[in-house]
């Protein structure tokens, strides 16, 4: 972490570790194609910035929205764009092929109106199949017929499907999706095939018969289970700082903060830190979540405010004005463990990090 920080908050994005983790996942996957997941701002990571560094090095890139491949598109990113919800009206179409975007396509109605972009010559097909999400997705009779009717475009045919549960230890309904998936497309000729996300990925390398993964919450160094569990080493991309800016000394049955959520149950010494849920840090943070200072851990300490963080330090401290607070992103504290402290997800957590925190990219 570099020392010359003087701001309130601020976020040290490792693009080292960025590069480290997908060269990880490509080497327990060889020879598939990977899609790099940059929705919601790369997962609060920086979207353009991470595009960046690994433009050419994915097959694709996957988004939420046409805004979202837009805005990469504008920032010079020449790496394919995978498009995943949120296109639903014709003048979308128009908007795809100005910036030879990908669309995928979970339903009739969209195929339909993709009419004029099956007739570029760069289109690609990917047809999205619901094998239990229940969210976005053909059904099996659905994918049948627009699978057939898109011979017709002479283009390459793709198939995707989404997991439900793909992190969990039970394994059953996974296979179950899994299944599905393999038994529909069996008799197809499709140039990609993806079902596994993240999880999946990390989990299943063994079982995947696929072609194509999509990576998104792994890529930056976090998992939604134990990491002993994992195929490959991840390394946090993120790492959430802020700054010492109060001390305060609190005698014991003093409150702190709104509502009084906490209360000294001794004298003792509560330090300030410049963030809070404004900056994206979740208000939901319980008493005695894990913070470091100067690399030690202490306890939150009442509610978290818009822009402010109160941290009890005991009675005997060595800590100062100014000293750098790390909320989350080093070995010693990850995302994993402050989501499980709060009871949320990492996704939760590192999406929400908005713009007022300063990211610095780091080689």
């Amino acid at each position: 972490m570099n020392n010359y920080h003087n701001l309130r908050a601020f976020a040290d994005i490792h693009l080292t570790n960025l590069h480290q983790n997908l060269h990880n996942i490509k080497v327990l996957h060889p020879h598939k194609k990977v899609i790099v997941m940059l929705k919601a701002n790369a997962y609060g990571h920086g979207a353009i910035e991470i595009a960046h560094a690994l433009d050419g090095l994915c097959d694709y890139f996957g988004v939420a929205s046409i805004e979202e491949g837009i805005e990469l598109r504008d920032y010079g990113i020449n790496t394919k764009i995978i498009i995943f919800s949120g296109f639903f009206c014709q003048q979308m179409t128009q908007k795809l092929i100005n910036h030879s975007l990908i669309p995928i396509i979970h339903s009739t109605y969209q195929y339909e109106l993709l009419v004029p972009y099956f007739k570029r010559c760069n289109a690609e097909i990917w047809l999205k199949v619901n094998t239990g999400m229940n969210r976005l997705g053909l059904n099996y009779n659905e994918f049948n017929d627009l699978y057939n009717k898109a011979q017709f475009y002479q283009k390459p045919l793709n198939a995707l499907t989404h997991l439900a549960e793909s992190e969990n230890k039970d394994q059953s309904f996974t296979q179950l999706q899994l299944t599905r998936f393999y038994q529909l497309i069996q008799d197809k000729q499709l140039v990609n095939i993806s079902a596994f996300n993240s999880a999946a990925s990390l989990l299943n390398a063994n079982i995947d018969k696929t072609n194509t993964i999509r990576i998104g919450l792994a890529l930056y160094g976090a998992c939604a289970q134990d990491a002993k569990d994992l195929g490959c080493t991840l390394h946090s991309v993120m790492s959430l700082h802020s700054h010492v800016i109060a001390i305060q000394p609190i005698k014991k049955g003093e409150s702190v903060g709104y509502n009084r959520r906490y209360i000294a149950e001794e004298d003792t010494y509560i330090a300030i830190a410049s963030i809070g849920y404004g900056d994206g840090y979740p208000q939901s943070t319980p008493n005695g979540t894990t913070v470091l200072i100067n690399d030690i851990p202490y306890p939150t300490a009442g509610k978290v405010s818009m822009d402010l963080m109160a941290i009890e330090i005991g009675a005997n401290h060595d800590i100062k004005i100014g000293d750098v607070v790390t909320l989350f992103g080093v070995p010693k504290l990850t995302v994993d463990q402050i989501a499980k402290q709060i009871g949320t997800s990492s996704y939760a957590i590192l999406t929400a990090i908005n713009p007022r925190v300063t990211r610095f990219y780091l080689d």
